[in-house]
């Protein structure tokens, strides 16, 4: 009878240990993301230096593979002071105020950047940009693209198809078509007679609710200069707190 009841504790640990192990499987890994927002503007003398370090930051992580995703966006409220910048929006000025309610800043400023919707810095700053990169760098995300496609053909404005996995309850899905590099002469303002280039820059942004998959379509204007000055940025974000927990980018093709 004793060897009985031992027989069958013996097989009651081993089946729960199999489903231990058999779930353990099968929870999703994703790998971490960082998400550079830079607010910036081509009319503020303090900007270049940061536009310089988004674009470091962008070529190492080319060359280390690190998923980093970098956004250059350009808001509207130098514009009054001499130079008006032909990448910026009251929209991205906006989302700016809104990271500043959120973070609770007392007011906004540039150049700024604001890591995965969390830690915000003076943009400029290498070290704390290090130091948010890899905080966030050592967070597993809690969900991932399984898919994410960018095409565009002529007439028809660009569009993307994505699938998500993982858990996105609660989440939106911003959607940033970005050029990848562009130079302008500044002909007046605190950057008057300078050569800028800007990398990644955010010429149009789309925000919807997380779904499984879906498709998004882009407006034909304005655009990069060239389908190879172009590409996708998307993430998806916590409506709650502004947190970033998932992102891929794509070529368009």
């Amino acid at each position: 009878m004793k060897k009985l009841i031992l027989l069958s504790v013996i097989i009651s640990l081993l089946t729960a240990g199999s489903a231990f192990q058999s779930n353990f499987k099968t929870k999703p890994s994703f790998q971490p993301v960082a998400v550079i927002e830079l607010f910036t503007s081509q009319g503020c003398s303090s900007c270049p230096s940061a536009d310089h370090l988004l674009s470091q930051t962008i070529s190492e992580a080319k060359n280390d593979g690190r998923k980093i995703f970098a956004l250059s966006f350009h808001v509207d409220y130098w514009n009054r002071l001499g130079w008006a910048d032909p990448f910026s929006a009251k929209e991205y000025s906006q989302r700016q105020r809104t990271y500043a309610a959120q973070l609770n800043d007392n007011s906004v400023y540039t150049p700024q950047m604001i890591v995965n919707g969390s830690r915000q810095f003076i943009g400029s700053d290498e070290h704390d940009l290090k130091n948010a990169l890899n905080k966030s760098l050592n967070i597993a995300p809690a969900a991932a693209f399984k898919t994410l496609t960018a095409s565009l053909q002529k007439n028809v404005p660009p569009q993307v198809k994505f699938s998500l996995a993982g858990n996105y309850g609660g989440c939106n899905i911003n959607f940033a078509l970005i050029s990848l590099s562009e130079t302008t002469s500044i002909k007046r303002g605190e950057n008057g007679g300078l050569k800028l280039t800007n990398e990644n820059i955010v010429r149009q942004f789309i925000t919807v609710p997380a779904t499984a998959k879906g498709i998004i379509n882009f407006k034909i204007s304005p655009l990069p200069s060239s389908v190879s000055n172009m590409a996708i940025v998307a993430y998806l974000q916590q409506t709650s707190n502004l947190k970033i927990i998932g992102a891929s980018m794509a070529e368009i093709k």
